[in-house]
């Protein structure tokens, strides 16, 4: 568990971010849809992990956008340094007395990528669930999980770094923040129809492009 001043220091990069409580944007819509398809599971979130609660960016199979805090596996998900799974949370005394886990079609399988930035705070998580038992993710399911969580991280950067230009504001930052996420939407269509043997490559493009991106802009 995080010490004090650790978390406090966290809470203020997540507040930094300026992501709770934000609309729906494609590039984070696209990722999760990929997360669910790549693991075959009905549920995926790109969770952000507050005081108080976790709050969803993006989700597939889910119509809430946030739970308690102390409802929020996710919440110590990001207490591991790699990817964290449950096999099934229904016999797992950490989790087994949530709601959403205790009633009857519930929450058994569980896998999430923490979300690390560049400062090393994790905000929150990429997750996967699935309403059935699973022992594991398979490797290449693992691999990308990880890598969507990192097409993730990208994006936040992205939106920070945008918002942070000098001299920009209002209209004009979001005017960039739209054709940024643009910009990562089509690419994710490019990494969803790439070959299973290329996906980091495709990845890496894609961090390259909206770089790119920022730095012309910039």
């Amino acid at each position: 568990m995080l010490d004090a001043q650790s978390e406090a220091a966290r809470l203020a990069t997540l507040k930094e971010y300026g992501l709770l409580d934000t609309p729906p944007e494609a590039a984070f819509d696209v990722i999760v849809q990929e997360a669910a398809t790549v693991t075959n599971t009905p549920i995926a979130m790109i969770s952000l992990v507050d005081d108080g609660r976790q709050w969803f960016k993006a989700a597939v199979g889910v119509d809430h956008r946030e739970n308690p805090i102390e409802e929020s596996i996710c919440a110590h998900a990001i207490r591991a340094d790699d990817l964290f799974t449950v096999a099934d949370a229904s016999t797992d005394a950490r989790f087994r007395d949530i709601p959403a886990v205790a009633r009857e079609g519930g929450i058994r399988f569980y896998a999430g990528a923490p979300l690390r930035m560049r400062n090393g705070a994790k905000l929150g998580t990429l997750c996967v669930i699935d309403v059935a038992p699973r022992d594991d993710l398979d490797p290449e399911e693992r691999t990308a999980l990880e890598l969507l969580a990192r097409r993730t991280v990208a994006a936040f950067e992205l939106r920070r770094d945008i918002g942070d230009a000098a001299g920009l504001d209002g209209g004009d930052a979001q005017d960039w923040l739209e054709e940024s996420a643009d910009l990562l939407a089509r690419a994710a269509v490019a990494l969803d129809r790439a070959q299973a043997g290329a996906p980091a490559a495709h990845l890496e493009h894609v961090i390259a492009m909206v770089d790119a991106l920022r730095v012309t802009k910039g």
